[in-house]
């Protein structure tokens, strides 16, 4: 039975750390994501504020298709790190499960093992007790 729980422990371990792996890939490709969204952000906010400085009608028209352009730009962005996002929540949840599911395990088997001293225990114990009667017996103490 320990060997089979020492197996199942090791499938365990080895899915958790998988689990580790791609919720940390994930995480880092929502980060990344987020960097380009504000990056994104960052440059249209830069081009509302310049927006005064030129009145020539082609130069308007030319800096409100470029805004036109990022902010569609920007939405696509912000919705592949929505995705992102929720990849990346679910990598958690996963990791939680197989956290969760390799602690049962180890749990399990250390309450065998304290199963099993305590029956190693009360056997020593039992031993020592026929061994301390018997010679009480031959003493002649009754």
């Amino acid at each position: 039975m320990r060997d089979a729980l020492t197996v199942l422990k090791r499938i365990r371990k080895h899915r958790k750390q998988g689990a580790e792996h791609s919720f940390m890939e994930a995480e880092r490709a929502r980060e990344a994501q987020q960097e380009r969204v504000e990056a994104l952000e960052t440059k249209v906010a830069q081009s509302r504020e310049r927006e005064g400085g030129d009145d020539e009608a082609c130069w308007v028209a030319h800096a409100a298709a470029w805004r036109m352009k990022m902010e569609v730009r920007l939405r696509a962005e912000r919705g592949r790190l929505a995705d992102r996002a929720e990849v990346s929540n679910e990598c958690r949840r996963e990791l939680s499960q197989a956290s969760r599911e390799h602690r049962v395990v180890e749990r399990i088997i250390e309450i065998n093992d304290e199963r099993r001293r305590l029956e190693e225990r009360r056997r020593e114990d039992k031993k020592l007790d026929a061994m301390g009667t018997r010679r009480w017996k031959r003493k002649g103490v009754s």
